[in-house]
């Protein structure tokens, strides 16, 4: 009686050759996702530069809100802006004040005023001010900040009358991972 001829990778291990080549197959194909999460921009976030120079990225979905805020170099109360990405635009909101001061105050036809406590709020004021801002930082007395619902950059201590640009951007996940915190070092 003849033994029978065993094939390599099948009777042997009791499984064929495909599923070890799938393998392979799945994980160069992980790889290459893993790759193009971390180097295309596909993450909202906001972009911050400082007279033409990047300070870094905060992370911001499309839709949601970040603060400027400041207190009034007039009267030296505090105002917020806020300030919704949407479709790589930026839109007022809403604003939060404690007096109307110079240059402050509720536009009529635009928004709805109402008391909140201490404060004057003006809601939905849909004012599209385009693809970005730029701030003029003021001394530190006006405490410039910029706030998402999980940072706080401040401007003024370090970058006073310098020009800050805010701008909703895609980064990738290795500027967000790498390139989160864009507090500015002071000289």
């Amino acid at each position: 009686m003849s033994t029978p001829k065993r094939v390599r990778g099948s009777a042997d291990t009791g499984t064929p050759r495909r599923p070890r080549i799938a393998a392979i197959g799945g994980i160069t194909i992980l790889l290459a996702l893993g790759a193009a999460a971390a180097l295309l921009p596909l993450w909202p976030a906001l972009r911050l530069s400082v007279d033409g120079e990047h300070l870094g990225h905060l992370p911001l979905a499309e839709g949601k809100r970040f603060t400027i805020a400041y207190v009034h170099s007039i009267d030296h109360l505090p105002i917020e802006e806020n300030i919704e990405v949407r479709e790589d635009t930026l839109v007022v909101d809403s604003t939060r004040l404690r007096q109307f001061g110079a240059g402050m105050g509720h536009i009529p036809g635009e928004g709805n005023g109402r008391a909140d406590g201490e404060w004057w709020v003006i809601e939905d004021m849909e004012r599209d001010i385009g693809p970005e801002v730029a701030i003029r930082v003021g001394a530190p007395s006006v405490d410039h900040r910029v706030r998402t619902p999980d940072a706080e950059v401040r401007l003024s201590p370090c970058l006073a009358t310098r020009r800050v640009l805010i701008e909703p951007v895609r980064a990738t996940a290795l500027q967000l991972l790498f390139d989160h915190d864009p507090q500015p070092e002071c000289d």
